[in-house]
């Protein structure tokens, strides 16, 4: 059964992405600082923690939490994230993250980020399905969520692309980040990985 203690086996490896938790190094600490500082204008329309330009020390500080959170399996606000990286350049270019996790189901929910230089390539669709297959097929997850604000559609067509079903759409159920007002959130959901659309990931020594 699916636990905080359960092995995680890394990094998931994708024809062009590798996923793997972060590492507080000068590399990851400084291509995760740059992404953002590049990406502002478009993430702080979305993400509630990109309303504020980061320094060094927080990006910091945030990949300590990570790492931290990777060891206790803890269930914060930050969940447990997997850097995106592009294997040519092997550069960071975003960021994926299962939160809101219930143990007991099990049940995760997907949340993701990408470089704005980097988007429009298809590159966030593949990590979901790399990470989807990944959560059933290592992990034996039973459902799968990714929510989005209505307005923020780059984000709902990667549910779209790859099969998930719009359960519903929650009418007033959050405020909007980019305006504080009222706002629609659209649920996404998986409980099998049936009809993925096709792509080779491995992690440690399997593959799919």
């Amino acid at each position: 059964m699916l636990s905080p203690t359960t092995n995680f086996p890394m990094p998931i490896v994708t024809p062009r992405l590798v996923l793997q938790p972060p590492n507080i190094s000068y590399n990851d600490v400084h291509e995760y600082f740059d992404a953002v500082m590049e990406s502002m204008n478009e993430i702080s329309l979305w993400l509630p923690w990109a309303k504020y330009y980061p320094s060094i020390p927080q990006v910091e500080d945030y990949i300590r939490s990570c790492n931290s959170n990777w060891i206790t399996k803890d269930n914060n606000n930050i969940g447990l994230p997997l850097w995106i990286i592009e294997k040519e350049s092997n550069k960071f270019i975003g960021n994926i993250v299962m939160w809101n996790i219930i143990w007991d189901i099990p049940k995760f929910e997907f949340g993701y980020w990408l470089r704005t230089s980097q988007t429009k390539k298809g590159y966030i669709t593949e990590a979901v399905n790399a990470l989807t297959r990944y959560c059933f097929q290592q992990l034996g997850i039973k459902r799968i969520e990714i929510r989005c604000e209505k307005e923020n559609t780059r984000a709902w067509l990667v549910p779209k692309r790859l099969g998930f079903e719009l359960e519903g759409t929650l009418r007033n159920s959050t405020i909007a980040v980019s305006n504080g007002e009222l706002t629609d959130t659209m649920v996404f959901s998986r409980i099998d990985p049936e009809q993925l659309p096709k792509l080779e990931v491995k992690w440690v020594n399997k593959s799919t």
